[in-house]
Formats: C-alpha cells, sequence, structure tokens
C-alpha cells in the first residue's frame, strides 16, 4: 500500500514541475503507459469543460506517478483492464448522478475502506473537492465533480490491476 508521504511528496513535486518537463512527462506516459494516456486524453464526450479536462489530465498524471512509487512494479495498463476497470464502476457511476454531496461523501467514505490503495484514492477525493483559491481557476463544477472522480476511480482501479511484483534482478 502507497504510504501517505508518498502521495504528498509525489503531489508537491508534481505541482513544481516546470512547464517545459511537462511535456517530457507526458511524451514518458505515451512509451509507459498508452492506454491509460489516450484515456485520460479522451473526455471529448463528456460535459467537462476546457478547465476541467485540464485538471483531469493533471491529476491523472500525478497519480500515475504515485503507482510508480509503489513497493510493486507498474505495469502497462491494457485495454483489457481498463474495460474491466470501466465496467466494474458503471453502478458507481449510477449511484453519484443521482446523489446530492452528503451522498457523494458517504459513497467516497465507503469507497475508501474497500480501496487497495486508500491515501491514492484520497488524494484524487481531495485534488477534485478543493476549493480553487484563485477566482481565474474555479475547479470543478459541482454537478461534473462525481463524473470527474468516477473517471480518475476507473484510472486508478486499472493501475492497481497492472501492479504486480517487481521483476528479480541478476547480480
Amino acid at each position: 500500500m502507497i504510504s501517505f508521504e508518498v502521495v504528498t511528496q509525489t503531489w508537491q513535486e508534481m505541482s513544481q514541475t516546470p512547464t517545459h518537463q511537462a511535456s517530457e512527462l507526458v511524451e514518458q506516459m505515451s512509451q509507459e503507459q498508452p492506454v491509460a494516456l489516450s484515456f485520460l486524453l479522451h473526455l471529448e464526450d463528456l460535459p467537462f469543460d476546457q478547465y476541467e479536462r485540464e485538471l483531469i489530465f493533471y491529476i491523472g498524471m500525478v497519480v500515475w506517478q504515485i503507482m510508480k512509487r509503489s513497493g510493486r512494479q507498474l505495469y502497462k495498463v491494457t485495454r483489457k483492464k481498463m474495460r474491466r476497470a470501466e465496467e466494474s464502476n458503471v453502478e458507481l457511476l449510477e449511484q453519484l448522478a443521482s446523489s446530492d454531496e452528503a451522498d457523494f461523501i458517504e459513497t467516497i467514505q465507503l469507497l475508501l475502506a474497500d480501496c487497495p490503495e486508500p491515501e491514492v484514492l484520497r488524494y484524487i477525493v481531495e485534488a477534485i473537492m478543493e476549493e480553487q483559491d484563485d477566482p481565474d481557476e474555479p475547479g470543478f463544477r459541482d454537478e461534473y465533480k462525481g463524473l470527474a472522480f468516477l473517471h480518475l476511480k476507473i484510472l486508478l482501479d486499472a493501475f492497481v490491476s497492472s501492479l504486480g511484483p517487481r521483476p528479480r534482478t541478476v547480480a
């Protein structure tokens, strides 16, 4: 299980990444996790505005970096694993679509209790629910927080299903 410290340290490092290195990270992800990158980039069918799409992409990149620091090896997410993660979250989508903020919070608390990577899921929740200090950065609109959460939870589930033992190194 990934610790709170690893999650916090990774998030802080990512928040300080210079703009010119961001494109290098995207290129690295296209090599290491092409299916996950594609999932993050294809949001046009969802009702997010440009700012929300960029936030989802950024949070997804942070989650990827956190998962790489797991004590286990992060293998490539396959289309099959991504599809399984989507299918396993259909019921959650239905719950979140018809819930108010109190129900949303209760659902999240239940998910945190059962999640194999609760600190990573907690980071996702906090990043989505975070109030923006800058009025030019509106954050997520309330009606789309649940959908953003679901999208990122699917990504996390796909990453979790792609963790395995680290290969042994031969001396």
